[in-house]
């Protein structure tokens, strides 16, 4: 009887902190956009940056992307190399799997872009070699 009531409390507990986590994740995505599509082929995201915000470490599988306001961001790699982005509302572009990466809105306004990931080719760290 005790065993079977230290199970039902344990699995609960275990739920409760599955349960936050999730929400955690899901708070973190509603602070930096929404997710707008997700299927077996694609992960389509508006991404919302404010001016100073950094997103958390993170990689791309190949993907497109797209500027629904002027963007002014920085680009840290973990390697230490850093990439400036300029671009105009409109623009837009493709990029092959990215490598980690932690992204900064440098400018003075709001960053909107959207984000379209293709699953079928994430981020591989390559090989080094010999």
């Amino acid at each position: 009887m005790k065993r079977s009531i230290l199970v039902e409390i344990g699995s609960y507990l275990f739920f409760l902190l599955c349960h936050f986590n999730l929400s955690a994740q899901m708070m973190r995505m509603d602070n930096m956009g929404r997710e707008l599509a997700n299927s077996k082929l694609i992960h389509a995201s508006e991404m919302i940056l404010e001016p100073g915000k950094k997103t958390i470490m993170h990689t791309h599988p190949a993907h497109f992307y797209y500027a629904l306001t002027d963007v002014n961001l920085k680009v840290s790699y973990q390697d230490g190399k850093v990439a400036m982005y300029k671009m105009k509302a409109g623009e837009s572009g493709v990029s092959e799997p990215e490598r980690p990466h932690v992204t900064q809105n440098v400018g003075s306004k709001t960053a909107k872009f959207l984000v379209v990931e293709l699953k079928e080719h994430p981020y591989k760290p390559s090989k080094s070699k010999k």
